[in-house]
C-alpha cells in the first residue's frame, strides 16, 4: 500500500508548486501549475496516477487567501483528501528543516513532509455547498459592515463631544436617522444661529421617523436645544474651529455611514432568505441565546455537523479553550484563550452564551458555580458556558429536533419559569462579581 502526500505551496498570482512524497520520501521533481483547466487537470492526473486499491493520497496546503478553494474542490472531486495547515505550524517546521531558506520549493517540501512528524491529527478540509459557502461569506460581510458603522458612530460621537459638547444631550440617539440628519445639516453654529426657527423646524419634520413627532413640543424643544448648543459651541471655541469645514467632514462621514446602513438592510434580507432555504426548520433559534443574527453565522461556519467526529472535535474547532501550562508537576491556571479556531464563531458563541445564561437554568448554574465557587472571572465562566452551548448546537443539528428548556432535574419549563429559577438560585452577588474583576496594583510610594 502506497501513502502519497502532496505539499502545495499556493500563490496569489504566480505558479503554484507541488512536491510529491511516496511513503515519507520525496518522489520526483516538483510540479508547477496554474489556475486554468488544462494545468489543473494535469496536476490532478499526476496526483492520482498509478494508484491501486488501498493506496491513500493526501494533499496539504496553507489557506492562502481563497487560492486553496479551486485546488481543494478539484482534488476532493478526484478522491484526494485535502488538509489546510496553519501557517504557524509550517513556519515552525520550516525553521527546523530549512532554517536559512524561504522559497516556494522549500514550503512545498515542508508541507509534504508534515504528516511524517506526527503532531495533532490533520482534519480534511470541508468544501461547503455553494449556498452554504454564500451564507458564510454574506455573514462575514455583514459583520464587517457592522463594525464599520460602529466605528463611524464612535468617530461622530467624539467629534460632537469635542466640537459642541452640549449638542449630544440635545439630539436623539445617534443611531436614529433624525440625529444623523441634524448633524449633517446643523453642526455649524453660525449656520444654526443665522437660520430661522421655522427653517430648522421644517428640517426636523422632514427627517423625523418612527415614533418621533413631526411637530409640536418635541420639535420646538429640539430647535431651542440646537440653537442653545450652537451658541455654547461658538462661545467655547472663539473662532479657533473652522465649523464650515467640520460640517463638510461630518456630512461625508454620515453619507458613508448611511450607505452602509442601507447596504446592511439589503444584506440582512439576503442572509435570512439563504438561512431559511438551508435550515427551513430553524432549529438553531430554539436554543437559548441563539437569535436572529447569530444563527446564520453559526450555520454558515459549521455547515454540516456530521463532519465533526465528536463534541470535543467541534469544541476544538470553535477554539474556546485556554492554553495549558503544566510543567514540573505544577499546573498554572488562568491562561489566555488559545489563538486557534474561527474568530467569528468565537465572538458569536460568547455573545450567545451571555444571553443563554440568563434564560437556561442549566447554563446559569454552570456560570454561577464557576463564578462563586471556582474563582473564575466573567470571561472565563462565559467560555465554559459557550462550550456547553456548542454541545447543544451539535445535538440539535444532528437529531433535527428543537431544543427543550429544562430545569436541572430535567423537568420541562417555560422561559418565564426558567428566568424565575435563575433569579432565585443562580444570581451572582455583586460583591463576588466585583472581586473577580482584575484590579491594577497600587503605584509604588
Amino acid at each position: 500500500m502506497t501513502c502519497r502526500t502532496i505539499g502545495i505551496d499556493l500563490a496569489i498570482r504566480g505558479d503554484h508548486v507541488a512536491q510529491f512524497f511516496e511513503d515519507g520520501r520525496p518522489a520526483g521533481r516538483p510540479l508547477r501549475f496554474r489556475f486554468d483547466d488544462t494545468s489543473l487537470d494535469t496536476f490532478v492526473a499526476r496526483a492520482t496516477a498509478d494508484l491501486r486499491d488501498g493506496d491513500t493520497v493526501q494533499a496539504l496546503m496553507e489557506p492562502t487567501g481563497m487560492s486553496w478553494f479551486p485546488v481543494a474542490h478539484r482534488l476532493r472531486d478526484a478522491g484526494v483528501e485535502v488538509v489546510r495547515i496553519k501557517g504557524t505550524r509550517v513556519k515552525a517546521l520550516r525553521r527546523y528543516l530549512s532554517e536559512h531558506a524561504k522559497t516556494d520549493l522549500a514550503d512545498a517540501h515542508v508541507l509534504a513532509a508534515m504528516p511524517s512528524f506526527g503532531g495533532p491529527r490533520l482534519d480534511p478540509v470541508h468544501v461547503p455547498s455553494p449556498k452554504g459557502h454564500a451564507l458564510q461569506r454574506l455573514t462575514k460581510q455583514r459583520g464587517r459592515l457592522q463594525d464599520e458603522v460602529a466605528d463611524a458612530k464612535r468617530r461622530l460621537t467624539d467629534l460632537v463631544r469635542w466640537a459642541s459638547p452640549t449638542l449630544e444631550r440635545v439630539l436623539p440617539d445617534l443611531r436614529t436617522r433624525l440625529a444623523l440628519a441634524m448633524l449633517r445639516e446643523w453642526l455649524d453654529p453660525d449656520r444654526v444661529l443665522r437660520a430661522r426657527r421655522t427653517t430648522i423646524a421644517r428640517s426636523v419634520a422632514d427627517n423625523a421617523n418612527g415614533n418621533q413627532p413631526h411637530s409640536g413640543p418635541f420639535v420646538d424643544a429640539l430647535v431651542v436645544g440646537l440653537r442653545a448648543a450652537a451658541a455654547h459651541a461658538r462661545a467655547l471655541h472663539r473662532g479657533h474651529v473652522d465649523f464650515a469645514e467640520l460640517q463638510a467632514e461630518v456630512a461625508v462621514e454620515i453619507d458613508l455611514m448611511t450607505s452602509r446602513i442601507d447596504a446592511l438592510a439589503g444584506l440582512e434580507r439576503r442572509i435570512e432568505a439563504l438561512y431559511a432555504e438551508l435550515h427551513p426548520a430553524d432549529l438553531l433559534r430554539t436554543i437559548p441565546g441563539i437569535g436572529q443574527h447569530i444563527a446564520p453565522v453559526i450555520a454558515g461556519i459549521l455547515h454540516d455537523p456530521k463532519r465533526f467526529r465528536s463534541e470535543r472535535h467541534l469544541r476544538g474547532f470553535c477554539g474556546l479553550f485556554p492554553k495549558r501550562a503544566d510543567s514540573g508537576g505544577v499546573e498554572r491556571p488562568g491562561q489566555r484563550i488559545a489563538q486557534g479556531g474561527n474568530d467569528r464563531i468565537k465572538r458569536a458563541l460568547v455573545l450567545a452564551a451571555d444571553a443563554a445564561r440568563r434564560t437556561d437554568p442549566q447554563l446559569a448554574e454552570t456560570y454561577w458555580r464557576l463564578m462563586t465557587t471556582k474563582g473564575h472571572h466573567h470571561k472565563q465562566a462565559l467560555c465554559a458556558v459557550a462550550n456547553r452551548l456548542v454541545n447543544r448546537i451539535r445535538s440539535v443539528l444532528l437529531s433535527q429536533r428543537p431544543y427543550v428548556l429544562r430545569d436541572l432535574d430535567g423537568t420541562e419549563i417555560t422561559v418565564a419559569q426558567a428566568r424565575a429559577i435563575i433569579a432565585q438560585r443562580y444570581t451572582v452577588p455583586t460583591v463576588v462579581r466585583a472581586s473577580r474583576r482584575a484590579t491594577r496594583s497600587a503605584p509604588p510610594t
